[in-house]
């Protein structure tokens, strides 16, 4: 049965022969695989370049992988059904199988940028220990996805009524009407991106650092602000659903931007973990000189509570570990295999009173140090 018994005859100037199918797909393939790229360069930092084993955060950006490709799959699926073509251009059969594909899109699409949120808060945690807004952002997001998909599965009475309602409007009801839905959930999802985004400002302006270092290292974790720009525009090509019934073509436009989305989050996700690979192929460019990528190397801290009596700043170029310290507990997760020898090096310095020798101290070491203050006093008898 064709779709023009259901929704009329087309609207005057409306090409049944448009079709922007083969243009969708390729925009979305493209960046799935440069989204797996990413992720392979990630594993490749982690495993061969820094030595060392894929935690928490690694394994769950790896498992969002997965996901992209079935909503790779899904949209393609979608497209050899009609979404890219005009309504009035399908049959009431491919109708069906494409709403069939898009309710399971639209599910699968939650966990999918559950995966990569939780990717991301997993980084935060492997690099300043868990506080409490990394928690907020957790549980907010996971209770973003359950209500999203609760949602979802509740809105269409019964679930079979999302696709049937097509050929047999008789046979179930929406709840409420699903645009809402759309919109509420990409505007959700969107609030929760900003939150992960500045989850770890506050950390780290709290860190020993000049502020022009606070602001190239918080500029590195907004790298992520590109996925809200994606969520925007996504919410942008929503819109135009509401009371529109050439509604193949529309959610061609929302598809693409669905996908585009959390491969734009997996590129961000991967972005600061690149550091090291990043750094060695700087290294190599001629006229670069061994400060390249030194935003790695600014977590710098203060170890001890400063004293009222004589001090002297004592300098150590050293590995972190597992030092933790009012729940900061900052690794140098950046650091290349190369750079260990620099990095576990006793660089012992001891500066007079003046204060002004401690700020100028950070421009004479190599920007590939960790640099850690102590601030210490003893007595001579």
């Amino acid at each position: 049965m064709n779709t023009t018994t259901v929704f009329g005859p087309p609207p005057v100037g409306v090409n049944l022969n448009d079709n922007r199918i083969s243009q969708d797909n390729a925009i979305v393939a493209a960046l799935c695989v440069f989204a797996i790229l990413t992720v392979v360069m990630r594993y490749f930092v982690r495993l061969y370049l820094q030595g060392t084993r894929l935690q928490a955060d690694d394994f769950l950006i790896g498992a969002s992988i997965v996901l992209l490709i079935v909503l790779l799959s899904m949209t393609i699926l979608g497209g050899r059904h009609g979404l890219g073509r005009h309504v009035w251009s399908i049959t009431s059969e491919s109708m069906i199988t494409m709403k069939k594909s898009l309710f399971a899109y639209v599910l699968i699409y939650l966990v999918e940028l559950l995966l990569i949120k939780v990717s991301i808060l997993m980084f935060y945690r492997r690099i300043f220990s868990m506080n409490w807004m990394i928690w907020t952002c957790l549980i907010i997001s996971c209770c973003w996805c359950a209500g999203s998909m609760v949602a979802a599965l509740s809105a269409p009475k019964p679930v079979s009524y999302f696709w049937n309602e097509v050929t047999d409007p008789s046979s179930g009801r929406y709840r409420y009407d699903f645009y809402y839905y759309y919109i509420g959930n990409a505007t959700a999802n969107m609030v929760t991106d900003v939150l992960i985004l500045t989850a770890p400002l506050p950390i780290v302006w709290k860190l020993q650092m000049r502020i022009g270092q606070k602001i190239e290292v918080c500029s590195l974790f907004l790298l992520g602000g590109f996925v809200c720009v994606a969520s925007i525009v996504r919410i942008h090509y929503l819109t135009f659903l509401h009371h529109n019934l050439d509604i193949t073509w529309t959610l061609s436009e929302v598809s693409v931007w669905s996908t585009v989305e959390p491969c734009i989050g997996i590129i961000c996700a991967c972005l600061p973990t690149l550091q090291p690979f990043i750094r060695s192929i700087t290294k190599k460019l001629p006229g670069q000189h061994r400060g390249a990528g030194r935003v790695s190397s600014m977590l710098e801290r203060n170890t001890s509570p400063r004293q009222h009596s004589s001090k002297r700043s004592h300098q150590h170029g050293m590995w972190h570990g597992q030092e933790q310290e009012e729940n900061m507990s900052l690794k140098t997760f950046f650091i290349a295999e190369d750079d260990c020898t620099r990095l576990t090096a006793l660089s012992t310095r001891v500066e007079m009173e003046d204060p002004r020798d401690c700020e100028n101290l950070g421009e004479t070491l190599d920007p590939t140090t960790i640099r850690v203050k102590r601030d210490v006093h003893w007595t001579v008898d």
